[in-house]
């Protein structure tokens, strides 16, 4: 019974924390009722049964989104991937708990866990998009390691205490929870000195987004995308002083016998706001398709265009052709398209090679993990020193800074929604210390992780507290 009880303890946990949950400060306590479990005394194969139960169950939020939508081997992989290599991470730091003790343990679970998140973010198709290190983008503060190290940075940190406040109720002694505060105070402080800091300007940027008009990717009428264009520069003239429009995906077809119009109409609604519009648009040319985004700017002739490169399984990759390159205009914008963002070694590429004022990211959800997706691509923010303006179909529109702080929200649904607001600009993107060492931690976590816990087995009298 006390098996199932912390099973379901810490799925709660991480039902409500990571995935479609919003609840961030619960994603440090989640693993804790059956780190609780491992370092005690029962059997080997209920301490994982348990842990990989409570982390699946728990990861189940993700259905309200994907369910019925994404192939069923991709929502199975999604669930049960991470969950076995938590049930690893609680496995290895029982290991060592009774081979060297509880500050080993401790550390065995944090570069475990941080290891094993930094090992499934090498999968192409998803990326870190699972990452538990999403769920903190809800307290900036506590993020801003991820400039330092990358989000295996936030992983660790959420390991090392969650594991600090098991071992003291377990073996009842104050060291483990008194390391464990100390090290989550010196995180925090760390973020705010670091958000503490004034930017350098702003740039006034609108998002614009409806819902009602989907069907223009679908029909190859040239007529249709051309309404769809002036429908949505009908909303542009609405936004007042702006100098950066961005647009969803995927807004219309476009095909070779109406792309110039489309991209000079573009180019016209550029001029008249004294703005740059990206905008996304499904591109058929050459007998490819492409997920893509047009930047036009004021005065800037026809706009240029980014071709989407990394594309969501079962839904893109068998249609789509992907791109190659980066892309930044004159003027320091980027851009991104939706799932690039999950992807945290071309994104921190891009950065360093372009170093971008901020980037304009146009994208498409799900409706229900509208906030669930967009926070991994704040997580690049922050890592990479770069504010964001992301227009979401089904999702949100979401301007935020370099610190990953939320300058402006508002809900996609139904007819047109628009946001504006001054998005703080400070330096350029793709100097943070991560930016300059790369994956050098994650490596480090998996070089540790992995040595501590074959050391433990390698030790022939396992200690018993």
């Amino acid at each position: 019974m006390t098996t199932i009880v912390c099973a379901l303890l810490s799925a709660i946990g991480f039902y409500f924390s990571i995935g479609l949950g919003e609840q961030w400060w619960l994603a440090w306590l989640a693993p804790v009722p059956v780190l609780w479990l491992a370092f005690g005394k029962t059997k080997g194969w209920q301490v994982f049964l348990a842990a990989w139960l409570g982390c699946a169950l728990g990861s189940t939020s993700i259905l309200r989104a994907y369910l019925g939508v994404l192939p069923a081997p991709v929502i199975m992989l999604s669930l049960l991937g991470p969950s076995l290599c938590f049930a690893g991470s609680v496995m290895g730091a029982r290991r060592v708990q009774r081979a060297f003790g509880a500050v080993p343990a401790m550390l065995a679970f944090a570069l475990l866990w941080a290891a094993f998140d930094f090992l499934v973010a090498f999968n192409r198709a998803g990326g870190s998009v699972a990452t538990p290190a999403a769920a903190e983008v809800g307290a900036p503060m506590l993020i801003q390691t991820a400039s330092l190290v990358g989000f295996t940075g936030i992983t660790f940190l959420m390991g090392l205490v969650s594991a600090g406040i098991a071992l003291t109720l377990r073996l009842r002694t104050a060291l483990p929870a008194v390391l464990a505060a100390t090290i989550f105070a010196a995180n925090a402080g760390f973020g705010y000195a670091r958000t503490s800091a004034p930017p350098d300007g702003h740039i006034r940027v609108g998002l614009i987004d409806t819902d009602t008009r989907v069907n223009a990717i679908f029909r190859e009428d040239g007529k249709m995308t051309l309404q769809t264009v002036e429908a949505y520069t009908a909303e542009m003239t609405k936004l007042k002083d702006v100098r950066l429009i961005v647009l969803p995906e995927n807004m219309a077809r476009v095909m070779p016998a109406w792309r110039d119009e489309t991209a000079g109409r573009l180019t016209v609604a550029a001029d008249k706001a004294n703005a740059t519009i990206v905008a996304g648009f499904n591109d058929w040319s050459d007998g490819k398709r492409h997920n893509m985004a047009f930047a036009a700017t004021a005065g800037g002739g026809m706009p240029q265009a980014y071709i989407k490169r990394h594309l969501v399984p079962g839904l893109e990759l068998p249609l789509y052709t992907p791109g190659t390159a980066p892309f930044v205009l004159a003027n320091g914008t980027g851009v991104e398209i939706c799932k690039d963002m999950d992807h945290q070694r071309m994104v921190r590429s891009d950065e360093v090679a372009t170093t971008p004022r901020l980037l304009a990211v146009p994208a498409w959800d799900f409706g229900a993990d509208g906030w669930s997706h967009a926070r991994v691509a704040v997580l690049r923010s922050v890592e990479n020193g770069v504010p964001m303006a992301r227009a979401a179909r089904e999702g949100l529109l979401t301007l935020s800074d370099r610190y990953g702080r939320i300058v402006a929200m508002k809900k996609t649904g139904g007819d047109f929604v628009s946001l504006t607001g001054d998005l703080p600009l400070d330096g350029r993107g793709g100097n943070t210390l991560y930016d300059r060492i790369g994956d050098a931690f994650g490596w480090l976590c998996v070089a540790l992780g992995f040595s501590l816990a074959a050391m433990s087995f390698a030790r022939r009298k396992p200690r018993s507290g």
